[in-house]
């Protein structure tokens, strides 16, 4: 009785909601998605697009079919049904902010800038777009013309400090333009509060990596760590910290380090592997090291924009050729 009281109640909350009628596939992929079982509610998710293509509930269907693909670690899925969301509802901000999220995931960071882009120019820019597209911008690189969009976009955004993410964005892009001392103590402060912003945690991480304070980057990425466990970037700046030359070079842990990168990634990363092959060669893993980055060189090839490890990758490949010497 108690199962049939539920089963009508979560049809009346459907019929209420979406005006129309229920797709039995998404309900009970709803209840398996509440338990963790993410492979049958993708399954389920899956069969009710096919059904009900044109149901107004579609847009939430295929947020939900990409959330449980990322957790299965199939961001290639993932990322084609979130191109589809945002097909299906082009001003909807949810589709490109968490396809954004994902890209940045995997490091993809030129193809979350268009994405970004794209976000802006059909929905109103907030503190959260905003942050998202500058990070993005950061991350990618930064040439002169995204610097400049950036700040434009900057410019025109009215709103107080109250949003930690924005000014984190704001400072590491400032850092990016400038390279000022008052920027860096800004990231500094901010990566100090205690449950302070993930994304400065990690900024000044990887700030202290290129100023060689090693003890203190790594003491910031520990920090990450236990946020997000398996989160690409930390993993692959923490087994960078092990690559430099001196007491704490430990290739070995590097490599594993690395590894571990990687899998978050499934083997799209190209900043993962990248560093994954140095630490190959560093441990003299020449072969290792020549498999990984012909395989980064190939996923890098099929993203857009210009990705400057590429020339490091062919400079692996040919230090790593049989022959060569080391």
């Amino acid at each position: 009785m108690n199962h049939l009281k539920k089963k009508v109640r979560t049809y009346g909350d459907w019929l209420s909601r979406w005006r129309c009628l229920p797709v039995g596939a998404w309900i009970h992929a709803a209840e398996q998605y509440q338990k963790g079982d993410f492979q049958t509610a993708a399954t389920l998710y899956k069969e009710g697009l096919l059904s009900h293509p044109n149901s107004p509930a579609k847009l939430n269907a295929l947020l939900d079919l990409a959330h449980c693909l990322f957790r299965l670690r199939r961001f290639e899925e993932a990322e084609n049904y979130l191109r589809q969301a945002t097909v299906v509802a082009p001003h909807e901000r949810e589709s490109y902010v968490r396809l954004a999220r994902l890209q940045l995931w995997l490091g993809h960071d030129t193809e979350a800038v268009w994405t970004m882009r794209v976000c802006i120019q059909r929905v109103s820019a907030d503190p959260e777009l905003a942050a998202l597209f500058i990070t993005a911008v950061v991350e990618s690189g930064a040439n002169s013309a995204t610097v400049n969009e950036a700040q434009e976009l900057l410019a025109g955004l009215h709103c107080d400090h109250g949003f930690p993410r924005l000014e984190v964005a704001r400072t590491r892009l400032a850092l990016l333009a400038e390279e000022s001392a008052t920027s860096r103590d800004t990231l500094s402060k901010l990566a100090s509060i205690d449950r302070g912003p993930f994304e400065a945690v990690v900024a000044f991480a990887e700030v202290l990596l290129k100023e060689g304070k090693l003890a203190y980057a790594r003491h910031h990425l520990h920090r990450a760590l236990v946020v997000a466990p398996e989160h690409p970037k930390v993993l692959r700046l923490l087994a960078q910290s092990y690559l430099s030359q001196g007491i704490f070079f430990e290739p070995e842990y590097a490599v594993q380090l690395a590894q571990k990168a990687c899998q978050a990634t499934a083997w799209r990363g190209v900043h993962e592997m990248l560093v994954l092959a140095q630490a190959y060669i560093a441990a003299s893993d020449n072969a290792a090291a020549l498999l990984v980055a012909s395989r980064a060189k190939d996923v890098a090839a099929r993203l857009i924009g210009v990705y400057p490890e590429v020339a490091r990758i062919e400079q692996m490949l040919q230090s790593s050729a049989p022959g060569s010497q080391m």
